[in-house]
Order: structure tokens, then C-alpha cells, then sequence
């Protein structure tokens, strides 16, 4: 399917099947030849994100021949996060003396982890459920997306839009 294609089947419907996997089979070639030699989940998160970012925003594009360039955009955000956040972690691997981040002794805020305990409770089930698989039971998209009944592609968009609502809780309440 080509970008027009993708373009015009996600304005009149956001959870068309086809054109999501068109889209995600598009982002995959970019961010195989870009992200090269990078493991396979850090490659299929980034097409996950670029892929629910460029839904998100398809009002914000101009128009459907400016729209595989408003996705790339939108990869080109999520490639340059993945390699800032690759570096930072490569940092603070390669330093001379072994200093944690944290102390150990140190506990998080108690304000801070009711916060973000009621904002998690606070999501609608399935984005609950998908949100705790992924980063608290470190599951995969596939095993979420078995879990919930759902294709891959409908678990990544699940667990994105429980980021989205989390992220936008999170930001009014502090």
C-alpha cells in the first residue's frame, strides 16, 4: 500500500488493520537501515512509537503527499531519543568508579509512587492491563497482544495510549 493509501484510510478510520500494517511495514525498512545492529525490540519500539505518534497526529498533517515525510519526522524523534537514551546509558556503564545512581539507601517518595500507583488505577482496564504487561511484567507486544485478545499492532496502540493518558495525568498533577 502506498503513502497516499495509508494516508487516506487512517483519516477516515484510526484503527484500520491494513493500513496500520502498512504503515509499521514502511517505518520497519526505515528503521532497519537506520537503526541497524540495534537489538530487535529497541527496532520494533521505535516502529511502534513512530507508528502511534503518526496516528496521533494525522490531523496534524497537511496533506498525503507531505505525509510520509510527517512520519518520518516522527521516527526521526524516536531515533534520536533511543540513541540519547543508548548514550546515557553507555555513560554512566563506562564510569571509573562503580557510584550508584540512587543510594540504597534511599526510598522513593511515597507521595510520588501513590501518585503514579492511583494514575495507573486510574486507566481504563485493557490500558492498565497492557501497561503493567509491558513494563512492569517486561512483556512483549506479542505476549500482550495474546493476553488481551488482540493483533500486535492493536497491543502497541494499547499500551501507547495508556503512556499518552499516564504522561498527561501525571504532568496535571504535579
Amino acid at each position: 500500500m502506498n503513502w497516499n493509501d495509508i494516508y487516506q484510510r487512517l483519516l477516515l478510520d484510526s484503527n484500520d488493520a491494513l493500513a496500520w500494517t502498512s504503515l509499521q511495514d514502511h517505518v520497519r525498512c526505515w528503521a532497519r537501515g537506520v537503526l541497524a545492529g540495534r537489538a530487535p525490540h529497541a527496532i520494533e519500539d521505535a516502529v511502534a512509537e513512530t507508528c502511534a505518534a503518526t496516528v496521533v497526529g494525522i490531523q496534524h498533517a497537511r496533506s498525503a503527499e507531505t505525509f510520509a515525510g510527517f512520519a518520518y519526522g516522527h521516527f526521526l524523534n524516536v531515533r534520536r531519543r533511543l540513541i540519547r537514551d543508548q548514550a546515557l546509558l553507555q555513560r554512566t556503564q563506562t564510569l571509573d568508579v562503580d557510584l550508584p545512581l540512587v543510594a540504597a539507601s534511599d526510598e522513593p517518595d511515597p507521595e510520588i509512587v501513590a501518585m503514579v500507583r492511583r494514575a495507573v488505577d486510574g486507566l481504563p482496564e485493557r490500558e492498565r492491563r497492557a501497561v503493567r504487561m509491558r513494563y512492569f511484567d517486561e512483556l512483549s507486544s506479542t505476549a500482550i497482544a495474546s493476553a488481551l485478545g488482540v493483533s500486535n499492532v492493536n497491543a502497541r496502540r494499547i499500551v501507547f495510549n495508556g503512556l499518552r493518558r499516564l504522561r498527561t495525568e501525571l504532568t496535571n498533577r504535579a
